[in-house]
């Protein structure tokens, strides 16, 4: 197997190649697949004002055009705010802020106490309407942080490149977001360990699709007063989230499914969030999911 890794969007991004390449070849698959990484940071990361996200969550109130790729992933946001009753919400840009994560969580030093109050009102629809020829108007009093969703619209857009370009046996991972392809021998992708051990509390095997993992364990920091917080928001408090589950991995077809599922079901907790994704690879949505908690459990379901 062959490999190669680089630093975007704020973590690691590493290809696995069962294909053989040579040297050049790999190379330059690297280097396309890093530039491809970069546009796509241009359009929807929230830490860089000169994006296409930063300019739309200026223009509160105002009609936008946006790239084809972020009104779609603004469709989708929207679309899961809705299937999710809001649990799935991103339009929390602004409690992202308050509680100090408004810079890449690598240039992230909190040396002020942030307010750790929110009165925050939920919204009951998408505070968002899209137009005619990419055209998007966030209301104003919201910001958009589409975090996880836009990771694996990214990864999952790069994976299909990658397919275009005759590879046929390759993972594509990003912190948490692994996209497979293979026809036939099946990958064994591993779920890292939240307690801090080396060896790994689970496994998923897969052919094809995608497996996405949301933690309050990963992107967590300490305030100067001593209080742990994480970047996982509570739609409903505008807080970082009081769940017992700290780890939540699921995989499905589709890499954006699978984050938003992730995502949901820590917010919702241990015991809610396993009947939750029962529920979700009832209806397939998913194939298979596991949940650490802070007891020390493993929930999982293969």
């Amino acid at each position: 197997m062959q490999s190669t890794a680089f630093r975007a969007m704020g973590t690691d991004v590493e290809l696995y190649v069962n294909d053989w390449l040579t040297g050049p070849e790999l190379t330059l698959l690297a280097c396309d697949l890093e530039a491809a990484i970069r546009r796509y940071e241009r359009i929807f990361s929230r830490f860089d004002p000169a994006s296409d996200l930063s300019r739309l969550n200026r223009a509160q109130g105002a009609w936008v055009t946006v790239p084809d790729e972020l009104n779609h992933v603004l469709k989708l946001a929207a679309q899961w705010f809705q299937q999710t009753r809001g649990y799935f919400d991103p339009f929390i840009g602004e409690e992202m802020r308050r509680i100090g994560y408004s810079v890449t969580f690598e240039d992230l030093e909190v040396s002020v106490e942030p307010i750790l109050t929110s009165g925050r009102i939920p919204p009951i629809h998408p505070p968002i309407e899209f137009g005619p020829d990419n055209t998007v108007r966030l209301l104003s009093g919201y910001e958009v942080d589409l975090g996880g969703i836009a990771k694996g619209h990214i990864v999952a857009r790069c994976a299909a490149s990658l397919r275009e370009q005759g590879l046929k046996r390759f993972a594509l991972s990003a912190g948490g977001d692994v996209q497979v392809t293979s026809h036939d021998e099946p990958w064994s992708i591993r779920v890292a360990n939240p307690y801090g051990g080396d060896e790994p509390i689970g496994a998923f095997t897969l052919t094809d699709g995608g497996v996405a993992t949301s933690g309050t364990y990963r992107r967590a920091w300490q305030t100067p007063s001593g209080r742990k917080l994480h970047h996982l928001i509570d739609p409903f408090t505008g807080l970082p989230a009081e769940t017992d589950a700290i780890s939540v991995s699921v995989c499905a077809d589709a890499l954006t499914t699978a984050e938003v599922l992730a995502k949901v079901a820590l917010l919702l907790g241990a015991d809610a969030g396993s009947r939750y994704l029962a529920s979700a690879r009832d209806r397939g949505l998913c194939s298979a999911y596991l949940i650490a908690t802070t007891k020390g459990d493993v929930i999982a379901c293969n």
